[in-house]
């Protein structure tokens, strides 16, 4: 996962991490970790003063975490990373400066528990702890939806009305939605969630896709089968031009 930065915010990450770097000897993994996830979204939201504020901590709090004195709070981090245009979800990675983006590695414990909440029954589908990332494949309505399908949207809180039924087809979103799987959509969330699953009509083609949300406004629509299909920018001025259907909130499992 990579998630591209403006060349100026780069360098000055670049910079402020070999700036703390010394500071992170002996830390253990963990804390370290932490650390640079402080150092890279104080950057990231326009430096030490600004990042503070957001944190709603003091200037010298805020240099116990960079530093690795202290662990702040997992909701301060939450708060530098939604005010920094960066999924929450992504704080459970290792993050790395790579260039002119940030590399996220997903941890071996984020895995398992990711597997652990794939054994879990089928529900609301939301943002999960890791992102799920979707592609490009075509889908196309059912030709009906069974009237007892409406209990079920109705127990995960949706109203019938605003629920459409698509089909899969393709391997761009295994493991998250299998092909031929049915996939339900609710029409009335178009908003484009960061982390969210949503079917988009892109060039007249209908496709399910996870959306990230870009520091500096724009978004990223990525494949879960990342290894085959390629992520496809949207610059913010495109936005206005993408055709949203809805956001998936379930997928029953194609037998």
């Amino acid at each position: 996962m990579r998630i591209p930065l403006k060349r100026e915010i780069a360098g000055k990450i670049e910079l402020a991490l070999a700036r703390f770097a010394r500071s992170w000897e002996g830390l253990d993994p963990l804390r370290r970790s932490t650390a640079v996830k402080a150092v890279i979204l104080s950057e990231i939201l326009g430096g030490r003063a600004k990042a503070a504020d957001v944190a709603g901590v003091a200037d010298n709090t805020l240099d116990n975490y960079r530093h690795g004195k202290k662990d702040p709070k997992l909701r301060t981090l939450e708060l530098m990373a939604d005010r920094a245009g960066v999924s929450a979800s992504y704080l459970g990675g290792e993050w790395f400066l790579d260039g002119e983006a940030i590399r996220i590695e997903l941890s071996q414990a984020a895995g398992l528990r990711d597997h652990v909440s794939s054994l879990m029954p089928p529900g609301l589908m939301d943002n999960p702890p890791q992102p799920y990332l979707h592609g490009y494949d075509e889908v196309r309505p059912s030709s009906a939806a069974a009237r007892t399908l409406e209990d079920y949207w109705k127990r995960l809180g949706l109203h019938p009305d605003t629920v459409t039924t698509l089909v899969a087809e393709g391997d761009s979103m295994v493991p998250t939605i299998a092909d031929q799987a049915p996939v339900f959509v609710d029409t009335d969330d178009r908003g484009l969630a960061d982390g969210g699953i949503y079917a988009i009509k892109v060039e007249g083609n209908l496709v399910i896709r996870r959306v990230q949300r870009l520091v500096g406004g724009g978004l990223q629509l990525l494949a879960d089968n990342g290894t085959t299909y390629p992520p496809q920018s949207i610059d913010p001025g495109a936005l206005s031009d993408l055709d949203v259907v809805g956001r998936v909130r379930s997928a029953a499992v194609a037998c």
